[in-house]
């Protein structure tokens, strides 16, 4: 089970240096001899130490942050000369940015008994924007080989005391030593969140001896907090997981509290209904709301006698049609009420907050849900940790009943928020609210494949028709795929091993609310053995592979949302030919899973029906051996074959 502990930093003092410094582009011997994990011996490498140090920098308009890094790892195998390759993340806002400064590279190969190092020159570092609001420096390491040792140092300073740095002690390969050195000042004060581990393996909390400080008069030292944890195994990126960043050992921090010189303290977030106010005094999330509820009594008066459904519904739609979602998260606007509807584009602040402002214009009850999208992680309700929340819904009561909304993707039907928010749980943000809603969608998402197959026993191929239909999720990522890039669509099905003869035709592709049709004519292969031919009654367009792959799990199972699927083939049996043996019929049935598969023969046709579905969309990972048997039982029977073969007993009149 995943543990997180909070703590609030108290300010006050001074670094000290402890345990063993490790000095950029000198190695230790043990360095050298190193040539595989002991605790993981198949890692293709492995991170020596890790190493970083927060501080605040004073110049003349107060501090800044500072961070420092320098980390050295082994490389043993050529699958992990990626880990030579490096990408600092900056923010950047309209006045001031971020900034990496320092940056420091060698590697050491061992080259006829004597260390050769090969430094990384400026001319290999890169800047590239990301974003309106972020930008990246990028480098990759020279001379990277199996048996190299990287040494990477840099440093990045930052004029936002809300920006303090994460730390990972986790990655994808295993870890040594991993720690980060945090330096506070009596002017600020930070909580953090340990996730992933029980307790530390080295922690210390001292200040910081030498001269002290001083700023508007007071004296201080510095207070110095060490966080280490010692041979970090690497984190397994299963499959079907919310989000590694659930998992990853790694420790979080929030702004808590600003100290003024003049004895005035003003406190971040103490309490869940202290967030909410934050938010609702905001600039770019309560104020815009209210712009926009003025906006929308503008824009939207003439639905006021409509029915609440019909409200919402165009409402909704009308945003989606008229306002393109510009790929940013957020929970705050990212653009005045003003510019959003001059450009009519925006990120999820804009587009969703608008939206409730709208409603409430009309008449309905609409209030924001902030949450953290899957790839950002589950947030907790244990304490106000609003960094942890990137994205905001809407929640809307129609007709008596809560209803949850999104308007940023105009092919997602209405009775669907995007998969990317489901989640966990999102946090009604309202006058003194600590109220919280599951983010869930309890309709399944369904797909159908119907085939139409006929043997070719002189050119050796079956031509068939296919007819495919899909539901919810399913429906929405197929009608985005096909839409974005038919090619790109119509390729990853005939890269199953079939011939699309004329063109994939698509029905629905708009109307969000049906199921996405679409069908197209095939050819494929027949394998023929002597007398007999031998097909694929689905022809390879099932899932041929089981997804669960591993031997154990150790983490929970998260399919996002229910889903399941049907399958129909009818195949004409060839003049002369009749069918060797008839797969044997299945049926499983439990509470997580059910399946079915029946083959019959009617009117001289093979008839073979199969069905699917996962029960629930969470599992725990005592269920993994349960769902991976069942998936190898469904694999295996939609890829049976079907064998003819010459029928001696037919007579030609």
């Amino acid at each position: 089970m995943r543990k997180s502990v909070f703590i609030i930093l108290l300010l006050g003092a001074v670094l000290i240096s402890s345990g063993q410094e490790r000095k950029f582009g000198i190695l230790n011997p043990s360095d050298l001899r190193i040539e595989e994990c002991n605790f993981e011996k198949d890692a293709p490498a492995v991170v020596l130490f890790d190493k970083g140090n927060f501080w605040f920098i004073q110049d003349d308009n107060g501090f800044k942050l500072k961070f420092d890094r320098h980390v050295r790892i082994k490389i043993f195998d050529e699958s992990a000369f990626d880990k030579g390759e490096f990408e600092i993340e900056l923010y950047k806002g309209k006045n001031d940015r971020e900034r990496v400064e320092d940056i420091e590279g060698v590697t050491c190969n061992v080259e006829d008994g004597r260390i050769v190092k090969s430094a990384l020159t400026k001319d290999n570092i890169f800047k590239e924007d990301i974003n309106e609001y972020w930008y990246a420096k990028k480098f990759a390491m020279p001379k990277v080989k199996e048996g190299s040792i990287i040494d990477v140092k840099y440093s990045i300073t930052s004029p936002y005391y809300t920006h303090f740095r994460d730390w990972e002690f986790q990655t994808d390969i295993p870890v040594i030593y991993s720690e980060y050195k945090v330096n506070m000042i009596p002017f600020y004060s930070y909580r953090f969140r340990l996730q992933g581990a029980g307790k530390l393996d080295h922690y210390k909390k001292y200040k910081r001896q030498g001269l002290d400080r001083s700023f508007a008069g007071i004296k201080f030292n510095d207070m110095v907090y060490e966080f280490g944890l010692n041979n970090v195994p690497s984190f397994k990126d299963e499959t079907y997981i919310s989000s590694r960043n659930d998992y990853i050992k790694k420790i979080d921090f929030q702004m808590a509290e600003i100290n003024y010189p003049s004895g005035y303290s003003r406190k971040y977030m103490e309490s869940w209904p202290a967030m909410a106010k934050e938010l609702l005094d905001h600039e770019e999330f309560g104020k815009y709301l209210k712009k926009a509820q003025k906006w929308g009594a503008k824009e939207f008066g003439h639905l006021i006698g409509k029915s609440e459904k019909e409200r919402l519904d165009e409402i909704v739609s009308y945003m989606k049609l008229n306002y393109k979602w510009n790929r940013f998260y957020g929970k705050y606007a990212q653009r005045s009420i003003k510019e959003f509807n001059n450009t009519f584009t925006g990120n999820v602040g804009n587009i969703n907050l608008s939206t409730i402002g709208a409603l409430n214009s009309v008449g309905l009850n609409a209030k924001p849900i902030i949450i953290s999208t899957r790839d950002n992680g589950k947030v907790t309700d244990s304490f106000p940790y609003s960094n942890l929340f990137n994205y905001v819904l809407i929640l809307v009561e129609v007709d008596g009943k809560l209803r949850l909304a999104d308007a940023t993707e105009d092919m997602c039907p209405e009775k669907l928020i995007p998969a990317r928010c489901i989640n966990g749980r999102g946090f009604v943000v309202e006058e003194d609210s600590e109220n919280w809603i599951n983010i869930a969608n309890k309709v399944a998402s369904l797909e159908e494949f119907n085939l139409t197959i006929n043997v070719d026993t002189d050119d050796l191929q079956i031509n068939g028709n296919c007819t495919a239909k899909s539901t919810g999720y399913i429906a929405l990522n197929e009608r985005q795929n096909f839409h974005k890039d038919k090619e790109a669509f119509t390729k990853e099905i005939s890269d199953k091993g079939i011939t699309i003869e004329n063109d994939l035709t698509v029905t629905n592709l708009f109307e969000s609310e049906k199921p996405f049709l679409y069908q197209f004519d095939f050819t494929q292969g027949v394998d023929q053995i002597d007398n007999q031919l031998i097909i694929s009654p689905f022809a390879n367009l099932t899932q041929k592979d089981n997804p669960f792959k591993q031997e154990n799990r150790s983490l929970p199972i998260d399919l996002i949302y229910l889903r399941g699927n049907r399958l129909i083939a009818n195949i004409e049996i060839p003049d002369g030919y009749k069918v060797e043996e008839l797969p044997i019929s299945k049926r499983m049935n439990s509470e997580n899973v059910a399946f079915t598969y029946s083959a019959h023969i009617t009117d001289g046709k093979v008839q073979i029906v199969t069905t699917y579905q996962f029960k629930k969309h969470t599992y725990s990972a005592k269920s993994y051996k349960e769902l991976k048997n069942f998936m190898n039982v469904v694999t295996s029977k939609v890829n049976s074959k079907i064998v003819f073969i010459k029928d001696d007993d037919l007579t030609t009149l």
